[in-house]
């Protein structure tokens, strides 16, 4: 058989039962060391597109013996695993089965193969059945942000309705404790499983434990920092996220109480200028933040549809708690550099942000024309046509093309982008692989249609005129409206006047940037320069 894989396919082909006998016994080994360790149990991986899951999988899985053909046969592999661990370790030692419930893919496992799955596991003795959803396919294997948290909860509730008596570990989009805490009290499962979240804030369960729970900071569920440097493959880097700068990194970034306390002016609310501010707050620093719109900066665009983009509304929420923590003062005005100077401040970090650059295209003050962060700062008060264009390929101009999609608009997309050989997955490359793979699929089951390797050559009433890079020709789309992205650009104009003028002065933030287009910056770039900054000053 070949499958596609990476760029290109590469064969593959059936284990023996001679390699099948071979892998049992392995496992069953590595079980066996992990009692030695004093482990007090383990849990086996059936899931998200690894071995046992492809063994399960009927869209990967056509063999013709007793490991292949109905759900029975296909899950017989990890049965035979886990009784090998049992035998191997004793029947005393708990093992956790971890399965694909529901892959939501008429090609792989159905909820009713799932449960065939699962009452098999449960003969075995396993002491938990951790549940998942989804497949390679649809890349629902990964909780995505466009995704609903809780999105395995029908899994558990069929899973329970079928009458499995065996305790269900349920994950998947478990930000915050309040969804957690109603799927347990509902029955639905019995304890809940988060691993992103506790990357995000790893005091997630403390927290929780002591009463804090508006101070757990939460996972957005962008595996940019987690997944997006996994994928990279580089072991310099490892594991991060992007809520969390001390991810993975406590053995070189520590904080620790100011040695001085200094007087502090942080201009600018968005995630560097509230993660900074936060963090020299906590080592003992006096701050005064200035914002002069609303705490959360551009965030407020980034959370444009609740439905889509909520995760970011979280964040925002959790901080401007923070916000008020005490040694903070927040002035909701805009800071200039005659009020910083009269403010008598030991420091002063600019976190002015980056502002849309203005294209300069024919017809772009015609009324049918806007741009994607007019129409992100308020999309109620916009109304578009029919059909629409968006002009531009990165990925929050994606997540627009998915929400006019939702609202039954007709989308096309048309970008610079595309005409290389990843094709149309160079649009939104700036988003995380999993995020980008799961916002294409979703985009392509609603309609959008792209337009790549297209500059535009002006706007008209009618439409938009695109320009084939490749060939010089001209294409005339029609629509009702258009929706314009050229990039962002840092302007940091107080920091100029401002510099040479204080004791300290810091830039952080999309502030810093020449064209997003080309850094390609995110929230986790901007927490991590605000946490980095606040901890050596």
């Amino acid at each position: 058989y070949e499958m596609q894989g990476g760029i290109r396919p590469f064969p593959i082909r059936g284990l023996t039962i001679g390699e099948i006998n071979q892998i049992i016994d392995d496992f069953a080994q590595a079980a066996w060391r992990a009692k030695m360790a004093g482990f007090d149990g383990i849990e086996i991986h059936g899931a998200i597109g690894h071995l046992i899951n492809m063994f399960c999988s009927p869209q990967y899985n056509h063999r013709t013996d007793k490991y292949g053909g109905s759900p029975e046969n296909r899950i017989r592999f990890m049965v035979e695993i886990i009784e090998a661990c049992q035998k191997k370790c004793g029947k005393t030692f708990p093992i956790i089965g971890r399965i694909c419930g529901d892959s939501f893919d008429p090609k792989d496992i159905s909820l009713e193969e799932g449960i065939i799955h699962a009452k098999a596991l449960e003969k075995t003795g396993i002491v938990a059945l951790h549940l998942v959803g989804g497949d390679s396919n649809n890349v629902r294997v990964i909780n995505a942000q466009y995704d609903k948290r809780g999105d395995y909860i029908p899994i558990a509730k069929a899973m329970k309705e079928a009458g499995l008596r065996v305790p269900i570990i349920l994950d998947g989009g478990f930000t915050t404790p309040e969804l957690a805490e109603q799927v347990l009290e509902e029955g639905t499962a019995d304890f809940i499983g988060i691993g992103r979240p506790a990357l995000a804030d790893p005091a997630w369960a403390v927290k929780l434990k002591e009463g804090r729970p508006g101070d757990i900071v939460p996972c957005i569920r962008c595996t940019m920092g987690c997944v997006g440097t996994i994928e990279g493959f580089n072991a310099a880097i490892g594991l991060r996220c992007s809520v969390n700068p001390l991810c993975n990194t406590s053995n070189f970034r520590r904080t620790e109480p100011a040695r001085i306390r200094k007087k502090i002016c942080v201009i600018g609310g968005g995630p560097a200028g509230m993660e900074a501010a936060r963090l020299a707050a906590e080592r003992g620093h006096e701050v005064t933040l200035y914002e002069k719109r609303k705490l959360g900066g551009t965030m407020h665009e980034a959370a444009f549809d609740q439905e889509l983009k909520g995760d970011i509304r979280i964040l925002i929420d959790y901080y401007v708690r923070q916000m008020q923590k005490p040694g903070i003062t927040v002035i909701e005005e805009e800071a200039t550099a005659e009020k910083v100077l009269q403010g008598g401040y030991d420091a002063v970090i600019a976190a002015t942000g980056a502002v849309p650059i203005t294209a300069k295209i024919s017809g772009m003050d015609l009324s049918n024309v806007h741009t994607v962060y007019d129409y992100c700062k308020d999309p109620q008060s916009f109304t578009l046509g029919d059909t629409v264009v968006i002009a531009g390929g990165c990925f929050m101009n994606l997540e627009v093309a998915q929400s006019l999609a939702r609202a039954g608009k007709k989308v096309i997309v048309a970008s610079r982008r595309g005409g290389g050989m990843m094709g149309i997955m160079e649009l939104g490359d700036d988003n995380s692989s999993p995020q980008q793979q799961r916002l294409m699929i979703l985009n392509a089951q609603k309609g959008v249609v792209y337009k790549t390797g297209k500059d535009i050559a002006r706007f008209t009433e009618e439409g938009i005129v695109l320009k084939d890079l490749r060939t010089k020709q001209e294409e005339t789309v029609q629509c009702d409206s258009i929706l314009v992205c050229r990039g962002y650009t840092g302007t940091p104009k107080i920091y100029d006047e401002l510099y040479g003028k204080v004791k300290e002065i810091y830039k952080i933030g999309d502030c810093t940037m020449t064209l997003r287009c080309n850094d390609k910056r995110n929230i986790g770039n901007a927490i991590l320069e605000g946490w980095q900054i606040a901890n050596r000053i």
